[in-house]
Protein backbone atom coordinates (compact mmCIF):
# COMPACT_ATOMS: atom_id res chain seq x y z
CA UNK A 1 0.00 0.00 0.00
CA UNK A 2 1.16 3.76 -0.53
CA UNK A 3 2.63 5.38 2.34
CA UNK A 4 1.25 8.53 4.01
CA UNK A 5 2.31 11.56 2.71
CA UNK A 6 4.85 13.19 4.97
CA UNK A 7 2.92 15.78 6.59
CA UNK A 8 4.69 18.24 9.27
CA UNK A 9 2.86 16.52 12.30
CA UNK A 10 4.28 13.31 10.71
CA UNK A 11 7.87 14.75 10.18
CA UNK A 12 8.11 16.11 13.91
CA UNK A 13 6.88 12.56 15.10
CA UNK A 14 9.84 10.93 12.96
CA UNK A 15 12.44 13.44 14.02
CA UNK A 16 11.11 12.93 18.23
CA UNK A 17 11.10 9.55 17.68
CA UNK A 18 15.09 9.65 15.94
CA UNK A 19 15.86 12.34 18.73
CA UNK A 20 15.08 10.02 21.25
CA UNK A 21 17.37 6.94 20.52
CA UNK A 22 20.70 7.16 22.20
CA UNK A 23 23.65 8.15 20.02
CA UNK A 24 26.43 5.61 19.53
CA UNK A 25 29.39 6.56 21.59
CA UNK A 26 31.99 8.72 19.50
CA UNK A 27 34.94 6.32 19.24
CA UNK A 28 37.92 6.39 20.98
CA UNK A 29 41.76 6.21 20.08
CA UNK A 30 41.34 3.37 22.50
CA UNK A 31 38.50 1.39 20.99
CA UNK A 32 39.73 2.36 17.94
CA UNK A 33 42.78 0.68 18.70
CA UNK A 34 41.49 -2.55 19.11
CA UNK A 35 39.42 -2.74 15.47
CA UNK A 36 41.72 -3.87 13.00
CA UNK A 37 42.87 -7.19 15.38
CA UNK A 38 39.39 -8.08 15.92
CA UNK A 39 38.43 -7.14 12.08
CA UNK A 40 41.39 -10.10 11.23
CA UNK A 41 39.88 -12.66 13.50
CA UNK A 42 36.51 -12.22 12.28
CA UNK A 43 37.00 -11.36 8.94
CA UNK A 44 40.24 -12.42 7.84
CA UNK A 45 39.98 -15.65 5.06
CA UNK A 46 44.01 -15.64 6.67
CA UNK A 47 42.60 -16.19 10.03
CA UNK A 48 40.38 -19.09 9.05
CA UNK A 49 43.86 -20.51 7.17
CA UNK A 50 46.09 -20.53 10.22
CA UNK A 51 44.58 -22.02 12.54
CA UNK A 52 43.40 -24.70 9.87
CA UNK A 53 46.93 -25.06 9.15
CA UNK A 54 48.10 -25.40 13.08
CA UNK A 55 45.66 -27.83 13.88
CA UNK A 56 46.18 -29.67 10.77
CA UNK A 57 49.91 -30.03 12.24
CA UNK A 58 48.78 -30.53 15.92
CA UNK A 59 46.91 -33.67 14.31
CA UNK A 60 49.78 -34.77 12.63
CA UNK A 61 52.07 -34.56 15.71
CA UNK A 62 49.65 -36.41 17.77
CA UNK A 63 48.87 -39.59 15.98
CA UNK A 64 52.36 -39.89 16.20
CA UNK A 65 52.53 -38.83 19.96
CA UNK A 66 49.60 -41.22 20.67
CA UNK A 67 51.31 -44.08 18.96
CA UNK A 68 54.94 -43.50 21.06
CA UNK A 69 55.58 -45.65 23.88
CA UNK A 70 54.62 -44.20 27.31
CA UNK A 71 58.52 -43.10 28.40
CA UNK A 72 60.64 -40.49 30.21
CA UNK A 73 61.74 -37.30 28.07
CA UNK A 74 58.17 -37.72 26.27
CA UNK A 75 56.56 -34.88 28.06
CA UNK A 76 55.67 -31.49 26.26
CA UNK A 77 55.42 -29.42 29.76
CA UNK A 78 57.98 -28.61 32.03
CA UNK A 79 55.86 -29.94 34.48
CA UNK A 80 56.02 -33.82 34.66
CA UNK A 81 55.10 -36.71 36.31
CA UNK A 82 54.65 -40.39 37.03
CA UNK A 83 51.84 -41.26 34.41
CA UNK A 84 51.15 -44.40 36.31
CA UNK A 85 48.34 -45.27 34.57
CA UNK A 86 49.95 -44.99 31.22
CA UNK A 87 47.22 -42.74 29.98
CA UNK A 88 48.17 -39.43 27.56
CA UNK A 89 46.69 -35.81 27.79
CA UNK A 90 47.29 -32.75 25.45
CA UNK A 91 46.41 -29.49 27.80
CA UNK A 92 44.65 -27.12 25.72
CA UNK A 93 43.86 -23.38 26.18
CA UNK A 94 40.21 -21.85 25.77
CA UNK A 95 39.28 -18.68 24.99
CA UNK A 96 40.82 -18.05 21.09
CA UNK A 97 42.63 -21.31 21.17
CA UNK A 98 39.18 -23.13 20.89
CA UNK A 99 36.39 -20.79 21.70
CA UNK A 100 36.20 -17.60 19.34
CA UNK A 101 35.30 -14.22 21.12
CA UNK A 102 35.67 -11.88 19.18
CA UNK A 103 32.20 -10.32 19.08
CA UNK A 104 32.85 -9.64 22.48
CA UNK A 105 36.02 -8.02 21.93
CA UNK A 106 33.84 -6.32 18.96
CA UNK A 107 31.40 -5.03 21.49
CA UNK A 108 34.20 -3.67 23.63
CA UNK A 109 35.62 -1.69 20.10
CA UNK A 110 31.91 -0.58 19.30
CA UNK A 111 31.28 0.45 23.21
CA UNK A 112 34.32 2.44 24.12
CA UNK A 113 34.47 -0.58 26.65
CA UNK A 114 37.64 -1.96 28.30
CA UNK A 115 37.68 -5.67 29.22
CA UNK A 116 36.21 -6.04 32.70
CA UNK A 117 34.99 -9.71 34.62
CA UNK A 118 31.03 -8.28 34.73
CA UNK A 119 30.56 -8.24 30.93
CA UNK A 120 33.22 -10.93 30.42
CA UNK A 121 30.79 -13.37 32.77
CA UNK A 122 27.79 -11.82 30.43
CA UNK A 123 29.24 -13.05 27.36
CA UNK A 124 29.82 -16.22 29.08
CA UNK A 125 26.42 -16.82 29.85
CA UNK A 126 24.93 -15.95 26.55
CA UNK A 127 27.42 -19.26 25.32
CA UNK A 128 27.36 -17.64 21.79
CA UNK A 129 31.49 -18.27 21.18
CA UNK A 130 32.21 -19.83 18.38
CA UNK A 131 34.38 -22.85 17.55
CA UNK A 132 38.11 -21.89 16.20
CA UNK A 133 38.78 -23.45 12.90
CA UNK A 134 40.02 -27.14 13.16
CA UNK A 135 39.86 -27.61 16.89
CA UNK A 136 36.96 -29.52 16.58
CA UNK A 137 38.00 -32.11 14.35
CA UNK A 138 41.43 -31.96 16.66
CA UNK A 139 39.64 -32.80 19.94
CA UNK A 140 37.82 -35.72 18.09
CA UNK A 141 40.74 -36.73 16.74
CA UNK A 142 42.56 -37.04 20.76
CA UNK A 143 39.44 -38.94 21.55
CA UNK A 144 39.60 -41.72 18.51
CA UNK A 145 43.10 -42.21 19.51
CA UNK A 146 42.01 -42.10 23.25
CA UNK A 147 44.10 -39.22 24.52
CA UNK A 148 42.45 -37.08 27.22
CA UNK A 149 41.96 -33.60 26.78
CA UNK A 150 41.80 -31.29 29.48
CA UNK A 151 41.18 -27.59 28.95
CA UNK A 152 42.75 -25.47 31.32
CA UNK A 153 41.34 -21.72 30.84
CA UNK A 154 41.63 -18.49 33.17
CA UNK A 155 37.83 -18.54 32.79
CA UNK A 156 37.05 -17.45 36.27
CA UNK A 157 34.90 -18.67 38.39
CA UNK A 158 32.57 -16.02 39.88
CA UNK A 159 30.03 -17.09 42.33
CA UNK A 160 26.29 -15.90 41.56
CA UNK A 161 23.44 -16.84 44.34
CA UNK A 162 23.78 -20.84 44.80
CA UNK A 163 26.29 -21.55 42.05
CA UNK A 164 29.73 -21.49 43.20
CA UNK A 165 31.00 -21.40 39.40
CA UNK A 166 28.28 -20.00 36.90
CA UNK A 167 31.14 -19.93 33.90
CA UNK A 168 32.04 -23.41 34.47
CA UNK A 169 28.52 -24.15 32.87
CA UNK A 170 28.24 -21.72 30.61
CA UNK A 171 31.25 -23.21 29.28
CA UNK A 172 30.38 -26.73 29.32
CA UNK A 173 27.35 -25.98 27.39
CA UNK A 174 28.30 -23.87 24.50
CA UNK A 175 31.10 -26.22 23.72
CA UNK A 176 28.46 -28.83 23.89
CA UNK A 177 26.58 -26.88 21.41
CA UNK A 178 29.51 -26.96 19.36
CA UNK A 179 29.95 -31.03 19.11
CA UNK A 180 32.81 -30.92 21.94
CA UNK A 181 31.53 -34.45 23.04
CA UNK A 182 34.46 -33.80 25.82
CA UNK A 183 32.60 -30.63 27.35
CA UNK A 184 30.20 -33.59 28.76
CA UNK A 185 32.80 -34.38 31.37
CA UNK A 186 33.38 -31.85 33.70
CA UNK A 187 36.39 -32.89 35.42
CA UNK A 188 38.34 -32.21 32.40
CA UNK A 189 37.50 -28.16 33.12
CA UNK A 190 40.11 -26.72 34.93
CA UNK A 191 38.80 -22.78 35.71
CA UNK A 192 40.52 -20.15 37.55
CA UNK A 193 39.56 -20.26 41.08
CA UNK A 194 37.64 -23.39 40.47
CA UNK A 195 40.11 -24.25 43.46
CA UNK A 196 41.55 -21.92 46.39
CA UNK A 197 44.78 -22.80 45.28
CA UNK A 198 43.80 -22.11 41.33
CA UNK A 199 43.61 -17.95 42.09
CA UNK A 200 46.02 -16.55 40.03
CA UNK A 201 46.36 -17.25 35.87
CA UNK A 202 49.79 -19.21 36.12
CA UNK A 203 48.66 -22.36 35.04
CA UNK A 204 51.45 -24.32 36.11
CA UNK A 205 49.56 -26.09 39.25
CA UNK A 206 46.74 -26.91 36.96
CA UNK A 207 49.15 -28.55 34.36
CA UNK A 208 51.11 -30.08 37.50
CA UNK A 209 47.75 -31.63 38.18
CA UNK A 210 47.39 -33.23 35.46
CA UNK A 211 50.83 -34.40 34.87
CA UNK A 212 49.70 -36.73 38.33
CA UNK A 213 47.90 -39.34 36.45
CA UNK A 214 48.60 -38.49 32.79
CA UNK A 215 51.13 -38.12 30.57
CA UNK A 216 51.32 -34.74 28.61
CA UNK A 217 51.92 -35.05 25.16
CA UNK A 218 51.36 -32.05 23.85
CA UNK A 219 49.79 -28.20 24.55
CA UNK A 220 47.64 -26.03 22.40
CA UNK A 221 46.88 -21.89 23.03
CA UNK A 222 47.25 -18.91 22.15
CA UNK A 223 49.61 -17.10 24.82
CA UNK A 224 52.52 -18.09 25.90
CA UNK A 225 51.53 -18.31 29.82
CA UNK A 226 49.65 -21.65 27.49
CA UNK A 227 53.09 -23.21 27.95
CA UNK A 228 55.34 -21.76 30.27
CA UNK A 229 55.13 -20.26 34.13
CA UNK A 230 54.10 -16.87 33.92
CA UNK A 231 57.72 -15.84 35.44
CA UNK A 232 59.56 -17.71 32.47
CA UNK A 233 56.95 -16.02 30.03
CA UNK A 234 57.91 -12.75 31.48
CA UNK A 235 61.74 -13.18 31.20
CA UNK A 236 61.15 -14.22 27.68
CA UNK A 237 59.65 -11.36 26.59
CA UNK A 238 62.00 -9.62 28.62
CA UNK A 239 64.98 -11.54 25.92
CA UNK A 240 66.11 -12.69 29.08
CA UNK A 241 64.89 -16.57 29.00
CA UNK A 242 66.97 -19.39 30.97
CA UNK A 243 68.24 -22.73 29.59
CA UNK A 244 65.45 -24.31 30.30
CA UNK A 245 62.97 -22.29 28.69
CA UNK A 246 65.16 -22.17 25.66
CA UNK A 247 65.24 -25.85 25.64
CA UNK A 248 61.14 -26.11 25.85
CA UNK A 249 60.67 -23.53 23.11
CA UNK A 250 62.36 -26.11 20.71
CA UNK A 251 58.75 -27.83 21.20
CA UNK A 252 57.18 -25.10 19.10
CA UNK A 253 55.57 -26.87 16.21
CA UNK A 254 56.35 -30.19 17.44
CA UNK A 255 54.32 -30.40 20.80
CA UNK A 256 53.69 -27.08 20.90
CA UNK A 257 51.07 -25.36 18.95
CA UNK A 258 50.41 -21.62 18.80
CA UNK A 259 46.75 -20.56 17.54
CA UNK A 260 46.88 -16.29 16.56
CA UNK A 261 45.46 -13.83 18.84
CA UNK A 262 46.03 -10.55 17.64
CA UNK A 263 43.10 -9.05 19.91
CA UNK A 264 44.81 -9.75 23.47
CA UNK A 265 47.15 -11.56 25.66
CA UNK A 266 49.77 -11.13 28.20
CA UNK A 267 51.98 -9.67 25.37
CA UNK A 268 50.00 -6.45 26.65
CA UNK A 269 51.62 -6.56 29.75
CA UNK A 270 54.65 -5.54 27.69
CA UNK A 271 52.92 -2.24 26.40
CA UNK A 272 51.58 0.61 26.91
CA UNK A 273 47.66 0.02 27.64
CA UNK A 274 46.65 3.63 25.91
CA UNK A 275 46.33 3.69 22.31
CA UNK A 276 48.82 6.69 21.71
CA UNK A 277 51.51 4.81 24.40
CA UNK A 278 51.66 2.32 21.95
CA UNK A 279 52.05 4.20 18.79
CA UNK A 280 55.05 5.48 20.93
CA UNK A 281 56.49 1.82 21.55
CA UNK A 282 56.21 1.03 17.50
CA UNK A 283 60.03 0.02 16.55
CA UNK A 284 59.97 2.26 13.01
CA UNK A 285 63.51 2.16 11.26
CA UNK A 286 65.85 5.19 13.02
CA UNK A 287 67.03 7.93 11.05
CA UNK A 288 64.60 7.37 8.19
CA UNK A 289 61.97 9.30 6.84
CA UNK A 290 60.15 8.86 3.32
CA UNK A 291 60.15 11.54 0.66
Amino acid sequence: MPLPPLTPTLLLAVTLTAAAQPAPPTPTPDSLAQVNGVLWTQQAVEHQAVSLAMYRAASAALVAAAQAPVKAGAWATLETGPASTGRKAVVMDLDETVLDNAAYSAWLAKANQHYVEPTWQDWMALRQAKAIPGALEFVRLAAKLKVDVFFITNRECVPKDADPCPALEHTRRNLLALGFERAAQPEAFMLKKQRPEWDSSDKTSRRQLVAQTHQIVMLVGDDMGDFLPVAKVAALRAGTPDAETDRAMTLLGKRWFVIPNPMYGSWEKAVPRDALGRLGALQAPEGWGAP
